[in-house]
């Protein structure tokens, strides 16, 4: 019993060095952004309303109509979803490169530099959630149970985003160039998760294949149908991101646990 104890005892200890370190971390990584101002801080909170915008301005006639006169609040929800996907793992590609010094002088966990990323990106999407919720309230959309569902929705997502995190920061170390290259990755990847159209326009096969292919389209439609249109989301929906997310960490995490000490010592 005392011998369990003492590891319980040490686990804990060991969780809260890594939490403070990564909390050093977030900050550090906060004060080298804008964030640090106040337009910084302003904008965490607004870039997503001005996303909203400008895609409402640009493309409400030619694919606004038939959402259910909620259009900004249909768009809104695909790019605050976008920016979290984009801002965590963009951002795990020098996870390990800006890190370098911490990586050889200390002891903590290799992957808590890639978490440590996640949750920065976490943290500015919650902000962005209070123009989310002011949108919700604009149209006057009922509370409903089914919101609750948009938390386990991003939790997978998040999941899946630190999956692929750990394969950005092992490859940007030996190919740098990949920041370009996934640069052009999420632009298309925005374009192909129905951001600010209907995907009842386009063919069913069409529609089956952005479903199956592309799990950010998959969290977006979860959201959107949870909170905007209160309903249970289809259970294939839930399957598929399941998948993808259970998929993307192992494979993420097979990966980073086989290079991390080459990457080590080659920095």
């Amino acid at each position: 019993m005392g011998k369990t104890q003492q590891i319980i005892e040490r686990r804990v200890d060991e969780l809260r060095q890594n939490m403070f370190v990564i909390h050093q971390l977030v900050i550090r990584d906060k004060k080298r952004s804008l964030s640090s101002t106040f337009m910084g801080e302003l904008w965490e909170v607004i870039n997503p309303l001005i996303n909203m915008v400008v895609m409402v301005l640009v493309f409400s006639e030619m694919f606004g109509k038939g959402v259910a006169g909620a259009f900004p609040l249909y768009v809104l929800t695909g790019t605050t979803i976008y920016g979290l996907f984009n801002a965590g793992t963009s951002t795990c590609l020098n996870a390990l490169t800006e890190n370098k010094s911490f990586l050889i002088k200390t002891q903590l966990k290799k992957n808590m530099y890639v978490l440590e990323k996640i949750l920065v990106a976490l943290r500015n999407f919650l902000f962005s959630l209070l123009i989310y919720a002011f949108v919700i309230a604009l149209y006057r959309i009922p509370p409903s149970v089914t919101w609750l569902l948009f938390i386990p929705d991003i939790l997978l997502m998040l999941v899946m985003m630190l999956g692929i995190g750990k394969i950005l920061a092992i490859i940007n170390v030996t190919f740098a160039d990949i920041t370009y290259f996934y640069k052009i990755f999420t632009l298309f990847l925005m374009y192909g998760s129905a951001i600010f159209y209907r995907v009842d326009r386009l063919s069913p096969t069409m529609q089956k294949c952005m479903t199956i292919l592309n799990p950010l389209y998959t969290v977006i439609s979860i959201a959107r149908e949870c909170v905007m249109e209160r309903m249970y989301p289809n259970w294939k929906l839930w399957v598929i991101i399941g998948v993808y997310a259970v998929i993307c960490y192992i494979v993420g995490t097979v990966v980073f646990n086989r290079k991390i000490e080459d990457i080590v010592a080659r920095l």
